[in-house]
């Protein structure tokens, strides 16, 4: 019979092969976004079977394998708005995406504006992006609504806003139900969350000038991920310490100019 300590190893070895296979699979769905990568294959990638594929994924990751394709893509279409002159059809393409249409749906859907709406901006200061986002962001919840409130810390060397903010999905996309924004490690809090269970997410940007700098998020510090159950008046947090990206984090796919807006917004109203 095994014992606790000598189970403990065989526990670590497993993790440590779910983790790199993850890793693996993640490395070539990148590489291969203009392709339709099945769940199949990606589980042979792994050398596993369907359903344990899909369970490990979503333990390693938080989010389904397919989840995960679609919110790289989003992320990928992007940067490629941004940093490219190329059609948005062919973007469309390159991104694995068939239908344009659905493309645009998923995209606008994500980020709160259309592609087209993105490259208008990519060479306007930050300050303009933020007049451009405004009317994007979601109706403030009623000021009867709870106080969420902890503390994010980040590394010496970082230098940048920091957003904060509750999302209804495992995932930090689109707008949040509630956020805060500030300038460096130290206690925040977040007015008029609204009431139920939301995952909670830090983003570190270094200083943005431009509006591709503020969806630059592969170099961002990240944190968080943590549900949060929001059913009293105020809901303590534990710490969020922000680190760098690693390959099996969900794609940050926040339009950190609302968000920034947003908690501009419930300071002028507290």
């Amino acid at each position: 019979m095994w014992t606790a300590k000598q189970d403990q190893p065989k526990r670590s070895d497993t993790a440590e092969f779910h983790a790199r296979a993850v890793n693996r699979v993640i490395s070539t769905i990148r590489n291969r976004l203009d392709e339709s990568i099945s769940l199949k294959e990606m589980a042979a990638l792994a050398y596993m079977s369907r359903f344990h594929f899909n369970r490990t994924f979503r333990q390693v990751t938080g989010l389904p394998p397919r989840r995960f394709l679609s919110a790289l893509r989003v992320q990928s279409a992007a940067r490629m708005l941004l940093d490219t002159d190329h059609r948005v059809t062919d973007i469309c393409l390159d991104v694995g995406y068939n239908s344009l249409g659905t493309f645009i749906r998923r995209f606008s859907g994500a980020l709160g504006v259309s592609p087209m709406r993105l490259r208008s901006m990519r060479r306007s200061p930050g300050k303009n992006l933020l007049l451009h986002a405004e009317k994007n962001t979601p109706a403030t919840p009623a000021e009867s609504d709870p106080l969420v409130v902890g503390r994010v810390s980040a590394p010496m060397s970082f230098s940048g806003p920091i957003f904060i903010g509750l999302f209804a999905t495992p995932i930090p996309e689109g707008a949040p139900l509630a956020c805060a924004i500030q300038y460096s490690s130290g206690s925040f809090q977040m007015a008029r969350a609204p009431r139920g269970s939301h995952y909670l997410f830090a983003v570190g940007l270094p200083w943005p000038e431009t509006v591709s700098d503020f969806f630059s998020h592969d170099s961002a510090l990240r944190g968080g991920g943590e549900l949060v159950c929001v059913d009293k008046d105020t809901v303590e947090c534990g710490e969020i310490c922000l680190r760098a990206a690693m390959t099996t984090d969900p794609p940050i796919l926040v339009n950190l100019p609302v968000l920034l807006n947003k908690a501009q917004s419930l300071r002028k109203l507290a």
